[in-house]
Order: structure tokens, then sequence, then C-alpha cells
């Protein structure tokens, strides 16, 4: 592998980059606002059409059981709330790069989709449970906490397999023989990434250590609970791909969160309960 690949080469060189659509960027950033209302944060979902309509359909989906049918964006906002709205949004920005296929992870068609799925509602479920942070912004980190691995995917196509060898060889995670390779992982060209998109500052962090929480400086309850829905959504097998061998959980954040070890097993069943209720949200985007 070429060991003069920059970081900056792999966005600046890399074609068929995921992005986000500004609406959604600006809703993330509203929504945040403690001087947001449901008005603010509808005008700026409506400066795209495709994203408003999506996130409309997605708002009357069965998941969210409305009595009767939302048609006006402000009023979706104040339903559901302007939080949930924005994961809606993200939602609906990101799902159809995140279907594809990662050749360069071993990750089949929709299997990222499931993984960050998964961790991101690993990661809300969490925060709920240590009160460490905002659910919803950990949700959203969650489902964003690989966007490195689309730019990076092209890079490792067709040496895929020379990755896992060493991986093997070495017992090494496969952030690990990112960095042993190239000197930085799909983690770091996630963040950087995050930032050439102006998202919050937290969930840049959250992109950049979810492997490495305990570098965060300072420590970021949104990573802990990001790190450790990673390390629960690998475990129980959703959306592994070829850096599912090996995972370097760090048990730290059993403590920065305030979580027993023996109360995992209680988040793994509220998991496995959330992610079938979520199962109808995931019907209603294939059919958007």
């Amino acid at each position: 592998m070429n060991g003069t690949l920059t970081l900056e080469d792999i966005l600046s060189k890399t074609t068929d980059l995921p992005a986000i659509p500004a609406a959604a960027i600006a809703v993330m950033r509203e929504a945040d606002l403690s001087t947001s209302t449901a008005r603010s944060v509808a005008e700026h979902l409506s400066c795209d059409q495709a994203l408003s309509s999506r996130v409309l359909r997605l708002a009357n989906s069965a998941y969210y059981g409305m009595s009767r049918q939302v048609t006006d964006l402000q009023e979706s906002v104040v339903l559901l709330g302007m939080r949930s709205v924005r994961n809606l949004a993200v939602i609906a920005a990101s799902y159809t790069w995140m279907q594809r296929p990662m050749n360069g992870y071993a990750l089949e068609p929709s299997a990222m989709w499931k993984h960050s799925f998964g961790v991101s509602i690993a990661a809300q479920l969490i925060a709920k449970k240590s009160k460490s942070c905002d659910p919803d912004l950990a949700f959203t980190a969650g489902l964003l906490h690989n966007l490195g691995k689309v730019a990076m995917n092209i890079w490792l196509d067709r040496k895929l397999a020379a990755v896992i060898n060493l991986a093997q060889r070495d017992q090494l995670a496969f952030d690990e023989v990112e960095r042993k390779l190239l000197g930085y992982d799909h983690a770091e060209v996630g963040a950087h990434l995050a930032e050439i998109w102006n998202l919050p500052e937290s969930l840049v962090t959250a992109i950049r250590y979810h492997h490495r929480p305990n570098d965060a400086d300072p420590i970021s309850p949104v990573t802990d609970c990001v790190h450790l829905g990673d390390f629960l959504t690998m475990s129980m097998g959703y959306g592994l791909g070829g850096d599912g061998l090996y995972y370097n959980f760090c048990p730290e954040v059993l403590t920065r969160l305030g979580i027993e070890p023996c109360a995992i097993d209680e988040i793994t069943d509220q998991f496995m309960d959330s992610y079938l209720q979520y199962e109808s949200l995931i019907e209603e985007m294939n059919a958007a």
C-alpha cells in the first residue's frame, strides 16, 4: 500500500465521497441552539425539497404512530421535537450512501447502514442509561461514526486480504492496521470530513475518537457512548465486515459512564427491542 497517501489525498482524490445536504447540516446545527424554534428548524429543512419530502414521509411512518397524517414541516417539528427531526434529517440524508457495498471493508450492501444504525440506537440507550449526555446527540454521533469508511473504501479495495492477514498475524484491530500502514485510520478521515462539513465539534470528536475514547481531550461522554455502542453492536454481529475480527474495548468508559458490567445485558435487551421497533422506520426508508 502506498504509504505516502496523506489524509488530505484521501479526501481530494476520492471521486465518490459521501455527502450530506447543506439543509441537513443546517438543521443539525439549528436544533442544538438554545434559541432555535420549530419554525427556524423547519425553515432550514424546507431549503431542500427532496430532504423535506423524505423527512415528512419518515415522520408519518408506523414507528411514530401519528393519529393523523402530518403534512407541514413546522408541525412535524412540533409533534416530534426538534432533536427527533434532526435525527430524521440525518437518517434521510445518509441512508443512500450507507447502503452501498464497501468492498474495502468486506461489507455487503446495507451492512454499513445496519451497523451504523445499530450503533446509533445503542449509543442513545447508553446515554439515557448513564444520563451523561443528550441521547439524541449520541444517536446522531453513532449514525455518523464510520463516515470515514466511505472515503477510505476505494483505497482499501483489492488490499483487504493483505490487511486482514496483517490483523490476524499481529492480533491487531482493523483501525490499528490502518494506522500502521497509512499513519491514520478511518476515524481520523471521517473527523476531517466532518470538519469540512462544519459539523458540531461534539460530533467531530465522537467520530475521531470512537475507537480511542481515552485519547479525547477533554474526555467526551458522547464519544464514550458511541464507543460502547460500537462494541456492543459489533458483539451482536450487526453489520460485521473485515474489521469485525478484533475490537479494542476501553473498559474505562464503563466507569466514566457509571455503567456496571451487569447492566450490559439490560442494555442489550433494550437494544433488541428498539431495533425491532425501528424496523418499520427502515421499511419506510426503503420505500422512500
